[in-house]
């Protein structure tokens, strides 16, 4: 497995725990890519040559599910997060408002809505005009383009798939992300974009907000049927280690031999763990364990919407 992406950006970590206030300055991210290997599937060598080669002219596509669970608050029922699938446009997308904004009386969440709706607008019409596969920074731009007249910001992840390559075209901005499961084990993690902990890369329309240019943009080859995309904003990410999502896959495969696997389900199973660990005093988390780094005390998990997309690839006729 091949991974394309453009240099990634650098760290750094401190103290504040507030999702960086409402937009911290324009950081643009250069836009060439690189061949590079994947750290994880040097380890975990899970390419099979003799099978790689049967299913090479084998057409693919993704089949989609997802959950979200926003926290509770009577004042933003909708929450801070938003996702859309587009089955017909092969693509998909997560966002996540910057509660930061609240203190100004924004709902960021409405941004959030706003970049996902365009999106999905965006790649569903690229898709009817035989704009195939779907170009995931075309949409990100237009995307953001379209919500110029929306108050706050977001982070944003969108991804693409090209049926006919087998590949994975992603763009992401902020610390939502994606990883790829393998045989129920993880061959791949997106990078997240922060300028210190708790301080993701946001879009935004005011001035101190980033701006589309500063995605990192990546392409996965090699893409297999059965290979798992799991998708989601960091109330995710910050909740459930990379070993417990391998889990569920385990346990979900258990489960779903000799019928359809429903990615609704499966999602919302990732979401529900996600969830009791956000609620959960008691738990080491991912997100403890940055903030112990950054030097910040938080124990056990991070209260926060949760988004999950499922993708699962496919073997496809068409």
């Amino acid at each position: 497995m091949m991974i394309a992406a453009n240099k990634p950006p650098t760290f750094g970590l401190e103290t504040p725990i507030d999702d960086c206030g409402y937009g911290y300055g324009c950081g643009p991210a250069p836009h060439q890519k690189r061949k590079l290997n994947n750290p994880i599937d040097e380890v975990q060598e899970l390419q099979d040559t003799n099978k790689r080669r049967k299913i090479q002219n084998e057409k693919m596509k993704l089949v989609c599910g997802s959950c979200y669970c926003p926290k509770d608050n009577p004042e933003k029922p909708l929450g801070e997060d938003a996702h859309f699938i587009s089955h017909f446009a092969q693509t998909i997308g997560v966002a996540d408002g910057v509660g930061g904004w609240a203190r100004k009386g924004i709902d960021a969440g409405e941004y959030a809505r706003g970049i996902m709706n365009h999106a999905k607008e965006t790649a569903t019409h690229m898709a009817a005009i035989g704009a195939a596969p779907v170009d995931a920074r075309k949409v990100l731009n237009e995307a953001y383009e379209n919500n110029a007249d929306v108050q706050g910001s977001s982070t944003a992840c969108i991804l693409s798939f090209d049926k006919e390559r087998g590949s994975l075209h992603s763009v992401n901005v902020g610390d939502s992300g994606f990883l790829l499961f393998r045989e129920a084990m993880c061959v791949y993690i997106s990078p997240t974009q922060q300028r210190r902990f708790n301080c993701p890369y946001q879009l935004g329309n005011h001035v101190r907000g980033d701006r589309p240019n500063a995605a990192e943009e990546f392409e996965v080859e090699d893409m297999m049927p059965g290979d798992i995309i799991v998708l989601g904003s960091d109330g995710l990410l910050d909740n459930m280690f990379v070993s417990e999502i391998e889990e569920v896959l385990v346990a979900f495969n258990k489960v779903s031999v000799g019928r359809d696997c429903d990615c609704h389900e499966l999602a919302s199973t990732i979401a529900a763990v996600a969830l009791f660990n956000s609620e959960d005093e008691d738990n080491v988390t991912p997100f403890q364990m940055a903030a112990e780094k950054a030097g910040v005390e938080h124990v056990g998990g991070k209260i926060d919407d949760i988004t999950v997309v499922v993708a699962i690839v496919v073997a496809s006729r068409t």
